[in-house]
């Protein structure tokens, strides 16, 4: 691998954190704000900047948001891991990362529904954080380096 595939591949990498960082930023205050709206309490944690952006929203609302948000960063950190993917030229795990990624959000989807039942909540949530965060990243940019048959070898 060259150099050059080299500053692309941490790229992605530093695109993957600060992608993580503006997620978690928006999450904190998002739930702050939702926590303050749901309880109906006179004051909100979230920063005042976030609040003037969400002020009037309704618990529905603030909700739906926090959907399409985390729908947002998993489709991000998705395309980043098929941008690393595409940087080694190799699509060999293309498929299956892409698998992993949707099976990871059904067992967290089915976890959350069985959450009604079972204290498995928090396993629901984890699994969506790792496919929100760059976890997945790290691993794949690992794959490439490792696994036999993922790198391309450049002249």
């Amino acid at each position: 691998m060259t150099m050059r595939t080299h500053l692309r591949a941490a790229f992605v990498l530093l695109i993957g954190v600060l992608l993580g960082a503006l997620r978690d930023l928006l999450f904190i205050n998002l739930n702050y704000q939702i926590d303050h709206v749901r309880r109906a309490t006179s004051t909100s944690y979230a920063h005042s900047r976030f609040r003037s952006l969400v002020n009037g929203w309704t618990l529905g609302d603030l909700l739906l948001l926090k959907w399409l948000l985390a729908g947002f960063f998993i489709l991000c950190m998705w395309a980043l891991c098929m941008l690393l993917l595409r940087n080694a030229s190799t699509f060999r795990l293309a498929r299956p990362i892409s698998l992993i990624f949707l099976a990871i959000a059904l067992l967290a989807a089915l976890l959350s529904g069985l959450a009604h039942w079972f204290p498995v909540e928090e396993a629901a949530v984890n699994l969506l954080h790792a496919i929100q965060y760059p976890v997945l990243l790290v691993v794949v940019q690992l794959a490439i380096l490792l696994l036999p048959g993922t790198r391309a070898e450049r002249p």
